[in-house]
């Protein structure tokens, strides 16, 4: 880019400051703007095309006629040469001198010496030529651009993504994939290998790891589901495939769009694939093709495991929905196998996931009816407690070398305590409105202990989380704010005293200052922090703003003031539209938190309009 600097107008500008339009300003770092090397791409040169010169000397038209006649006239005479290969029936102009001198002087041709020789082995530069080997960046983008035949070209931002940031976003996956330990990578597979083998794989893992830049990682999700789109439709089944869409599904809350197909569809797709791959069975009398020895069985076994992982917390958020894939012995089978060979470091706690999963389906199948016995229903709690409690004890080891683990567990005894609280028990007696109370401090006190493990987690970490832990918070939060706005009032229960509104504003504020700010301001697209910042700050404003005291009258519609009087909570909201009956009757009057039915936290989807950000 020195070359540049001096230079009027912006007419040496890179190909991608001249496809956003935005003026090239060069960088410190030679033959890279400040632009390119803010988002981490290649800085390709605008190669400018020229009109040639007109010469200066102006040929007659007779010696210029003349010319002409001398090579027709070449061509009349010249005699073909015996057993020489096959010329085309209308030569070129500059070939046909050869054909004649050919016989008279043993001279080497011009069509001989126009072939350029082979151009030496250039020496690696930082940012290597795209296109100049095989195995370049070039090469892999035109292998994935063939794929989407009839729907246009890739982008060109992610065609001048370089060899080098791609081996930097796959080193930045082998850090996240310790938070979705079921698509690992070897150490000795690198970038190159990737491209060559497992293009698709490959194109899933640049769309995850690019999270320090929102745009790029935007383009790439949208370009990543238009070729996994031809590849479905075409009736691709391969592990590869399958890879890549668990990859793309365990980090979709970074590229959520609400235009796009949705993530549960995406997963029904993983658990087809799984299954026509034939790996949801084993048969006990004939042997397994999963065998113990090959690395690449090893890999079926994790992604069959990482669909169960999704399936099962994709339907802990989803509890009216059924179950696209349910716990079975396979699964256990798969999991002590994978921790028994140890491939990689996280094999180990592929257990305790599988354990933890099927606790959480365990409790949905326990309380699915709503209405239960007190008895019952304390007998089952125990049951679950004490299975949760040797689960815990079991992985304290693991816990210590994985932080979202502990965290994981939390979320699951946050699940069991929630649905105990949500049941509704039959026995209405002071015995079981005691019971009632109790769950619900206990779920209470359940939400900070897991609200306050995620204070521990660093900046980074907070990128590296996957779908399924971003999920978790944003249920603990939200069951906060379901506490104190929807829960039925019940002797005993103040949230005033309880302090509910601060503590949802006490992790919220803590939570929000440790995960990363925006990188690019010149970004206009919302990244996931930017959205959890806002969409939990109207939360914050709603337990602010919504008294939630008992009513002197019983009403919930009412607020008791210092001074014995009683304020209706219905003032601020806008007026109703009678109905125009001739007795001016109208609706009933709507709770004040379903002002906004968008922003009803006590909805089943509230959480996934979170991700989606349309609250």
């Amino acid at each position: 880019m020195d070359a540049r600097e001096g230079r009027p107008g912006n007419a040496f500008a890179c190909e991608r400051c001249r496809k956003h339009k935005v003026r090239c300003v060069p960088s410190g770092t030679a033959t890279i703007c400040q632009r390119c090397e803010k988002a981490r791409v290649e800085c390709i040169e605008h190669v400018a095309r020229r009109r040639p010169a007109k010469p200066r000397t102006v040929v007659p038209r007779v010696a210029e006629m003349e010319k002409k006649l001398d090579k027709l006239s070449a061509i009349v005479t010249a005699t073909p040469v015996p057993n020489s290969a096959p010329q085309p029936s209308l030569p070129s102009v500059n070939t046909v001198p050869s054909q004649v001198s050919e016989t008279v002087q043993p001279t080497p041709t011009p069509a001989s010496v126009s072939q350029p020789p082979p151009a030496p082995a250039a020496n690696p530069s930082i940012l290597p030529n795209p296109g100049s080997t095989p195995e370049s960046a070039m090469s892999f983008w035109e292998s994935i651009n063939d794929t989407m035949s009839g729907l246009g070209r890739l982008d060109p931002v992610i065609r001048s993504i370089s060899v080098i940031h791609m081996q930097m976003l796959l080193e930045s996956y082998r850090t996240m994939a310790d938070f979705f330990p079921f698509v690992t990578l070897p150490k000795e597979c690198f970038c190159r290998h990737l491209m060559q083998q497992r293009p698709i794989l490959m194109f899933a893992i640049l769309t995850a790891a690019s999270y320090d830049s929102a745009l790029l990682q935007l383009t790439l999700s949208r370009e990543f589901r238009k070729v996994i789109m031809v590849k479905i439709m075409n009736g691709e089944k391969s592990l590869d495939l399958l890879q890549a869409l668990l990859v793309f599904i365990a980090w979709h809350h970074h590229y959520m769009d609400a235009q796009a197909v949705s993530i549960r569809l995406l997963l029904q797709i993983c658990v087809g694939i799984a299954a026509d791959l034939g790996l949801d069975s084993t048969a006990p009398s004939v042997k397994s093709p999963l065998s113990h020895d090959n690395s690449r069985d090893r890999e079926s076994k994790r992604a069959y495991l990482g669909c169960y992982y999704l399936a099962s917390n994709f339907g802990m958020m989803d509890s009216c929905r059924t179950r696209s894939i349910s716990y079975s012995s396979t699964m256990r089978t798969y999991a002590s196998e994978l921790a028994s060979a140890w491939e990689h470091r996280s094999d180990a706690i592929l257990p305790i996931l599988i354990d933890t999963c099927q606790f959480m389906e365990d409790v949905e199948e326990t309380f699915r009816n709503q209405s239960a016995h007190t008895s019952i229903v304390k007998a089952q709690l125990c049951r679950l407690s004490e299975k949760w409690d040797s689960m815990r004890h079991a992985s304290n080891a693991q816990a210590t070398d994985y932080n979202t683990l502990q965290w994981f567990q939390l979320a699951a005894r946050l699940h069991l305590y929630k649905t105990v609280a949500s049941l509704d028990l039959n026995d209405r007696d002071s015995t079981g409105s005691g019971f009632q109370l109790s769950q619900r401090i206990t779920c209470l006190r359940s939400v900070e202990q897991f609200l306050d493990n995620s204070l521990h987690l660093t900046s980074a970490q907070y990128d590296f989380i996957s779908i399924v832990d971003w999920l978790n918070l944003v249920s603990g939060l939200t069951m906060l704010g379901k506490l104190a706005l929807h829960s039925t009032p019940m002797p005993g229960w103040d949230i005033n005293e309880l302090q509910i509104t601060k503590t949802f504003e006490y992790f919220r504020d803590g939570i929000c200052s440790i995960m990363p700010r925006p990188r690019d301001s010149q970004d206009t697209y919302e990244d996931i922090f930017v959205r959890f910042r806002r969409i939990t700050a109207i939360m914050k404003s709603a337990l602010k703003h919504t008294h939630a005291r008992a009513s002197p009258n019983g009403s919930t519609f009412e607020l008791a003031t210092g001074s014995g009087r009683t304020v209706s909570l219905l003032q601020d909201l806008p007026p109703l539209k009678l109905s125009g009956n001739a007795n001016g009757s109208s609706d009933p009057l709507p709770a004040p938190w379903k002002v906004n039915p968008s922003f009803d936290m006590s909805s089943n989807d509230f959480c996934w309009k979170f991700l989606l950000g349309t609250v």
